[in-house]
């Protein structure tokens, strides 16, 4: 107990914590101080040798920490000390300094080649004393302590070497040294004694730890330095030549004298079988050591890969007595990357690839197996007893799963591919019924994993597929567990094959049934992501069951996340995976209901926990999902809830402490609160949302943060201008001193064409008020000089270089005609003056509107995208000028001297890609229903009767050709007053 609470108080109290809150009624950090520091780093190491085994395992740790956190810096002394134990008689000093070196090396595993020059004079100090402990270590009998020391020794070589070769391994002598020692270590016999083990203790033996870093190290220099040319120049290169040359294929050919003696009946544990066909399957693609295993390659496939994927006693201990587990080992992808028989899939898999003739002669071995298990079934027809047997189903398993295994090579290989479907039909089906329980759930995995290619009648799509399909659905009522999991899963791939599911739409209920009952049985992702995969393919029709889904999703995201959180620390992130399934399954379950409103009422009473928890730091993985599905309740449901409003503080809070990433995925929810509950956004005091919102774009837009990243928080004022036209003239001022301060600094297009948004979208609102305001911030003549330049910017192309989407080009006619229409009093004389430089603006932009709207529905009839393409690599500020463009010079020049003074001489834009807002999005606005020609065209004509003299000096202002252009626009605006305009929505 006192060495686990001394441990907790390092770890805690070592260093002050960042995360570490202070303030008022908060108790400041404890933290040790120096001088108590200072005594545990002169006795931590002599504690640590001398304590016994469980105690010497928790100081361990405290020396860790502070080694990570004092050496080299604060720990002069401990090289020194160390050394004198690496060099004792004593063992146990030995053991310590091996323990000390290795958690020493360990701080510097991961780290880059500068982070680790503190580990190189230690490096060239120890090395040599490690290699001499390890030759001693292999020359003595051995012991359970000879094995542990080996693997110390091993681990450190591990860590010294993970991110580059030391120099002093180039050494003569020292590389010759350990290559021989490592060659050695790998070709040892297993001791009498530990033979001797029982079956459950014999893997965790020390001797097996130590055999399996040996073979870790050894795979590891195989596959960074086995094919020199694919090594960095310089110390790796030099490594790779001397260990291609004198040491790769004396270490293959201990390998295949491993897998000999594993052919022959050998034990090896089963991580050092996974380690060994890891090897083996390396070798494969390295020409040199392809060559060197020459003939003996099939025999390795037939005589120890394939007995190894056949199933086996514990699978079969497993399967009886714990099936949970049996299902877990199945689909955990760290079971997969450690497991013996996944190894051998894969050797087999890369053998086969590597030539035909392997790949050929494998088939025959599988065909032979299936041959005599079909004929063997045959027989028991007439006799019972000669029937197959167990043994012989057990390699039958082991033929399918070579079969699955080999899938992305039969399905494109002559005549393999033809044949799929015979061998489907006469070796896989009968499966589906025989006694074996796992022989059926081998049976329903292969028909997954082949149910995208051909069956016997010419279709995947026939009667055939039809079959293999129902005996699945079939195998959800098997009574073994594994077999109804199998099922679910496989049922995901034909779903997922089929275009036409409604056959399959009066079994959903016995469907769903199934899987619920047994997510409740078992934790297995894969069961989501099949229920995704119905939601999906079954749209409106999953309606019935959508809160019972629900449910069972919700439930068992809280399982997942808990297991997540259980396993921060840990490699493991499959718990973390099916919780992010879960997410998106639900928010596919509530796509699939939005025509339902009263329907996602109820989902949000099932949903709204898990909102309130994961809108904060605690949900950041699934942060992305947890905003759609916000999205998804405040734009589907009936109305917008008192709860779910009450969700907004707390999204204001992760903004403005760690959530500015995620703008983009923040400005759809609170878009919606705007758009569908206009009323309470307006009119609620506490909280006040106006203010919070400005709170948070200002946080954005002056906070130190990528330009792209906070586009989406100034396009949020657009959505309060646009929904709250006349009642939020107080925010006009404010609004458009945020944009136009950040305007000032902004380098990134579309940053600045959103700013220049928001003074457009204010001048829609209040054309006066949104003047006055520029007024008195003196940037009048600036903006718009800024703002006119770049509206006739062109690219190399043509095409606009601003203002690129459909919707951003009406806003800015939308504010720019309503300038036409301000009284003289509330005209600055800069705009008077350039009137018609607007008019002249406005129609290059309904000219560039149109014919964008031809190009899109052009694309559209052939199946395109109207995305613009960046096809040059310039780009031009709002202040550059543009000589293709006739204009008054007096009024321009003075504008564009504005708009450099506002945007900065020579200020570039270096991100021409920037084009993550287009017109393809599912968003509805306010201004929807209002048709920019008409809207043109109605100011025009109320200029002709309520301000004849502007008219008339609009017009005198105009060419010839600009007339006719603008008669014919006048016409057009009149053919399209006829037609309905589409009614306004929220935005989704």
């Amino acid at each position: 107990m006192a060495a686990i609470t001394f441990k907790n108080l390092v770890k805690r109290s070592w260093e002050k914590s960042e995360s570490h809150e202070s303030g008022p009624g908060v108790a400041p950090q404890f933290v040790i101080p120096d001088g108590d520091k200072e005594v545990v780093r002169q006795n931590i190491l002599e504690a640590m040798i001398r304590a016994p085994h469980t105690i010497q395992s928790q100081l361990s740790e405290v020396f860790k920490m502070v080694i990570y956190c004092d050496y080299p810096e604060r720990w002069p002394g401990l090289l020194e000390a160390l050394y004198a134990n690496l060099g004792a008689q004593d063992q146990g000093r030995v053991h310590g300094g091996l323990l000390a070196l290795r958690l020493l090396a360990r701080k510097y595993e991961f780290r880059d080649e500068e982070e680790r020059a503190p580990l190189d004079g230690v490096i060239a100090t120890a090395f040599p004393l490690l290699l001499h402990i390890f030759r001693q270590l292999l020359a003595a009998p051995p012991s359970p302590q000879v094995s542990g020391y080996i693997k110390l020794v091993c681990k450190t070589f591990w860590s010294a070497t993970y991110m580059g070769v030391p120099a002093t391994l180039l050494e003569r002598e020292t590389f010759a040294g350990w290559m021989g020692a490592l060659h050695t270590a790998l070709t040892q016999q297993e001791p009498p004694e530990v033979a001797a083990l029982d079956s459950d203790d014999r893997p965790a033996a020390a001797w097996w730890k130590a055999k399996k870093w040996v073979l870790h190290i050894t795979y590891r220099l195989f596959n960074r330095y086995g094919q020199p040319k694919h090594c960095r120049e310089g110390t790796e290169r030099k490594f790779g030549d001397m260990y291609a040359a004198e040491c790769m294929l004396h270490f293959l050919d201990a390998h295949l004298g491993l897998m000999s003696a594993l052919a022959s009946g050998a034990y090896f544990s089963p991580r050092s079988t996974n380690m060994l066909f890891q090897y083996m399957s390396h070798a494969v693609n390295i020409p040199a050591a392809y060559k060197r295993v020459g003939g003996a390659w099939d025999g390795l496939l037939h005589n120890v890969a394939f007995p190894l994927m056949a199933f086996n006693d514990e699978d079969a201990r497993l399967w009886a007595e714990d099936p949970q587990e049996y299902i877990r080992k199945g689909y955990d992808i760290l079971e997969d990357m450690y497991s013996p028989k996944t190894a051998a899939a894969n050797f087999a898999h890369d053998l086969c690839s590597k030539k035909r003739s392997h790949l050929d002669a494998f088939m025959a071995l599988v065909a032979q197996v299936l041959q005599g298990f079909s004929r063997a079934n045959a027989a028991a027809a007439a006799d019972p007893a000669a029937g197959p047997s167990a043994a012989d189903a057990r390699r039958v398993d082991g033929a399918l799963l070579a079969v699955g295994c080999l899938a992305p090579l039969l399905k494109h290989k002559k005549p393999y591919k033809e044949q799929l479907g015979p061998i489907m039909a006469t070796y896989v089906m009968p499966c589906f019924a025989s006694r074996h329980g796992h022989l059926r759930s081998k049976a329903v995995w292969v028909s997954g994993v082949f149910c995208d290619t051909s069956f016997p009648d010419g279709t995947n799509r026939g009667a055939t597929y039809m079959a293999f399909f129902e005996a699945v659905v079939r195998c959800l009522g098997d009574p073994e567990l594994p077999v109804r999991v199998d099922a679910v899963v496989s049922l995901r791939h034909f779903l997922e094959e089929m275009e036409d599911v409604e056959p399959v739409a009066p079994a959903l209920p016995a469907l769903l049934n199934s899987i619920f009952g047994l997510m409740n049985q078992v934790d297995n992702e894969d069961l989501v992501f099949t229920l995704e995969v119905l939601v999906d393919k079954f749209g409106e029709q999953i309606a019935p069951y959508a809160v019972q889904m629900a449910q069972q999703l919700a439930g068992a995201f809280w399982k997942y996340a808990a297991a997540a959180d259980e396993d921060a620390e840990g490699d493991d992130d499959a718990a973390g995976i099916a919780a992010f399934g879960c997410m998106r399954a639900l928010n596919t379950l509530l796509e699939s209901c939005s025509e339902a409103p009263a329907l996602v009422g109820a989902l949000e009473e099932v949903l709204y926990p898990l909102l309130h928890r994961m809108l904060s730091t605690e949900g950041q993985d699934v942060f992305e999902e947890v905003l759609e599905m916000l999205s998804y309740l405040t734009y589907y449901g009936p109305s917008i809830s008192e709860r779910l409003w009450g969700l907004w503080p707390q999204i204001e809070a992760a903004v403005n402490e760690w959530a500015v990433d995620y703008w983009e995925n923040i400005l759809v929810p609170l878009d919606n609160f705007i758009s569908r509950d206009t009323e309470r956004f307006l009119t609620c005091a506490a909280p006040d949302y106006r203010a919070s919102l400005f709170g948070m774009v200002r946080g954005a837009l002056q906070g130190d943060y990528g330009e792209r990243d906070v586009v989406p928080a100034a396009k949020l004022l657009e959505v309060v201008l646009q929904n709250c036209r006349g009642r939020v003239d107080a925010w006009v001022g404010p609004y458009l001193q945020l944009a136009l301060g950040r305007l000032a600094t902004a380098t990134n297009r579309t940053l600045k064409d959103t700013l220049v948004l928001v003074v457009a979208n204010a001048l829609y609102y209040n054309a006066p008020l949104a003047l006055a305001a520029l007024g008195q911030m003196g940037l009048t003549g600036q903006f718009f000089g800024a703002w006119f330049t770049a509206i006739f910017a062109v690219k190399k192309s043509g095409k606009p270089r601003h203002f690129r989407r459909q919707h951003d080009k009406k806003v800015a006619v939308l504010g720019l005609t309503a300038l036409l229409a301000v009284p003289d009093e509330a005209l600055p004389a800069e705009i008077k003056a350039g009137l018609p430089q607007v008019q002249a603006g406005v129609m290059r932009l309904l000219i560039a509107l149109k014919e964008q709207q031809a190009e899109a529905e052009q694309l559209a009839k052939e199946g395109g995208s109207d995305d613009e393409e960046d096809d040059d690599d310039e780009d031009a500020d709002f202040g550059e000028d543009d000589d293709d463009e006739e204009e008054d010079e007096a009024v321009n020049k003075a504008l564009r001297r504005g708009a450099r003074a506002l945007l900065g001489e020579g200020s570039e834009d270096g991100d021409e890609s920037d084009d993550e807002f287009t017109d393809d999005e599912e968003v509805h606005t306010p201004i929807d229903p209002v048709d920019p020609y008409v809207f043109f065209a109605d100011a025009l004509a109320g200029l002709q009767a309520h301000m004849p003299a502007r008219h008339a000096a609009l017009l005198a202002a105009c060419d010839a050709n600009t007339q006719a252009a603008l008669g014919g626009m006048m016409a057009y605006a009149a053919e399209l007053k006829n037609k309905p305009a589409p009614a306004a929505e929220g935005a989704k």
